[in-house]
């Protein structure tokens, strides 16, 4: 069942809508009705609706800013407008924002019908499911296609690309000479263990065709790494980041929907090879370190390397042993108790006889492994233990039980501190956003775009931020200019329109409308009290 909300400042508009869906109860469900746009964007959107019903012209916030502000929160949600006004400019808007109807005032049960079922098949075909993959698994895996993900996963371990190697590639479909590339991994958020093998089949499969759909304007080669969907994306074109956070967006939002399991991706750098050699395995790297700060910033997310690359404080190594691998990552996700386990496993294996020559080698390698995973090695160093005396501690150790709680107690200061790492990068990104908002409040129609483009962050980082905090720009916002609006109302000398003014607000109605929602009084009967 599909949810929708609807928004009109008239009342028995709303009532002839609802009525109307109610003989649709079957397929839709009305989980919110709103007088105005601003209490739909606040209260409506949250609910996370499939369809937005809603009049064009509407005090505070119009049925257009409603659903461009929606798209996004939301990038599947579909769109009728309902309005009196016969208005071509107003079309033009809708068309761009993907509406899928525009009816005129009076409106009839035949065409909320007929928007309704062509809402419904739009949806359905963007989200129905088959949970037989094998049906869905139609034999368009090709030889090109297998021989492309290997030239793939060769071309991330390569420190720079050898001739020979770029003419297979070109020869293979892959021009690695565009101007513009990036890598991004797309990863479930669910632990392994609680995915099932038909589940992830089916996560994989659909994430392919969303990719393929979603992003259609570049040239795009899937790869399957260690369970994770890489993707190299090539453009002739410049990106356009919030087109293309967008698009990811979209395809997470789709994939989560379908398939009912939460993923979330990493971006690398968003580079142009115009400005010299490029390293494709460092830019793999970056996308997969960029990953590993859902976290701490939340799931269901899309992450840029961008966003994050001033919190980085050290490279993380890698041990190319899959055991030292096992451990490495463990680490750099937080999983203390699979952390252990690799660790235990491999000092029983090296306290053996046959062992005897090479266990401190193989000590040596594993603390190596373990310290490179460790993103403030000064603050290990500084805050626990000097290496030398880590180096000591474990080559004095006499027995294997002993040697283990050395290495779970040091695995443990490492997860807490790269937490602490990631969560400090992340909150001061939300404290500059904070003092953005609050420096910049006054200005009516900021927006949320307004504050990535000045910080440098991409809508959906700065989402995620605020959701992090319970919040959103829209509640954020709202709140400053309301709390600005108590201390100038104590001052009698300062008229409400005046007030409004000095806040944001063009419309001193939806000032009094906004203060009312925040604090349950009027302006006047909170400056009276």
């Amino acid at each position: 069942m599909y949810k929708i909300i609807i928004a009109d400042d008239e009342s028995t508009v709303r009532e002839r809508i609802v009525g109307f869906v109610s003989k649709k109860k079957d397929i839709y469900q009305v989980v919110g009705i709103y007088e105005n746009g601003y209490d739909a964007l606040l209260q409506g959107v949250p609910l996370e609706p499939d369809l937005i019903i809603t009049d064009i012209k509407m005090p505070f916030i119009s049925g257009l800013e409603l659903i461009r502000q929606a798209k996004m929160e939301l990038p599947l949600v579909q769109a009728i407008i309902v309005s009196g006004y016969d208005d071509f400019d107003f079309a033009k808007q809708a068309i761009d924002l993907g509406v899928i109807g525009y009816l005129s005032k009076p409106i009839t049960y035949e065409d909320i019908a007929t928007a309704l079922e062509k809402a419904k098949a739009e949806l359905d075909k963007k989200l129905v499911v088959d949970e037989n993959i094998k049906d869905l698994q139609k034999k368009d895996e090709s030889v090109l296609k297998i021989v492309q993900e290997n030239d793939l996963n060769k071309l991330v371990t390569l420190k720079s690309v050898p001739e020979n190697f770029s003419a297979k590639l070109l020869a293979d479909g892959i021009d690695i000479v565009s101007k513009n590339l990036c890598f991004v991994v797309f990863d479930s958020d669910e632990e392994e263990d609680s995915l099932s093998f038909e589940k992830s089949e089916l996560v994989t499969y659909y994430l392919d065709q969303y990719i393929f759909e979603e992003l259609k304007d570049y040239a795009t080669f899937s790869f399957n790494n260690a369970g994770k969907i890489c993707v190299l994306i090539l453009s002739n074109e410049s990106f356009d980041k919030e087109d293309f956070q967008s698009s990811l967006s979209t395809i997470i939002a789709k994939v989560t929907k379908t398939c009912g399991v939460s993923i979330s991706c990493g971006v690398s750098d968003l580079v142009s090879s115009e400005k010299g050699p490029l390293s494709f395995r460092k830019l793999y790297r970056h996308a997969l370190w960029t990953l590993e700060y859902r976290t701490v910033v939340g799931t269901n997310v899309v992450l840029f390397y961008g966003d994050l690359e001033e919190t980085r404080t050290s490279v993380i190594g890698k041990i190319d042993d899959n055991e030292y691998k096992s451990v490495s990552y463990s680490i750099l996700y937080g999983k203390s108790s699979d952390t252990r386990e690799a660790i235990g496993k491999i000092i029983d294996t090296i306290s053996t006889i046959e062992y005897k020559d090479s266990y401190f080698l193989i000590i040596n390698n594993l603390l190596d492994s373990i310290l490179k995973s460790c993103i403030a090695i000064d603050k290990l160093y500084g805050e626990y233990m000097p290496h030398v005396a880590l180096v000591n501690r474990f080559y004095a150790s006499k027995q294997p039980e002993t040697t283990k709680s050395y290495f779970y107690e040091l695995v443990d200061e490492i997860i807490k501190i790269n937490d602490t790492q990631r969560s400090s990068g992340v909150d001061e990104a939300y404290e500059h956003i904070r003092q953005f908002i609050s420096g910049n409040y006054m200005k009516s129609g900021l927006s949320l775009d307004d504050v990535g483009n000045e910080l440098g962050y991409s809508v959906s980082y700065i989402s995620a931020i605020l959701k992090r905090h319970d919040t959103s720009f829209t509640k954020y916002l709202t709140s400053v200019r309301m709390e600005q609006a108590k201390m100038l109302l104590a001052n009698p000398a300062n008229k409400l329109v005046s007030i409004a003014n000095q806040i944001g607000y063009d419309d001193p109605y939806y000032f009094s409308h906004c203060f009312k929602k925040a604090f349950g009084l009027s302006p006047q009967e909170y400056r009276k009290s």
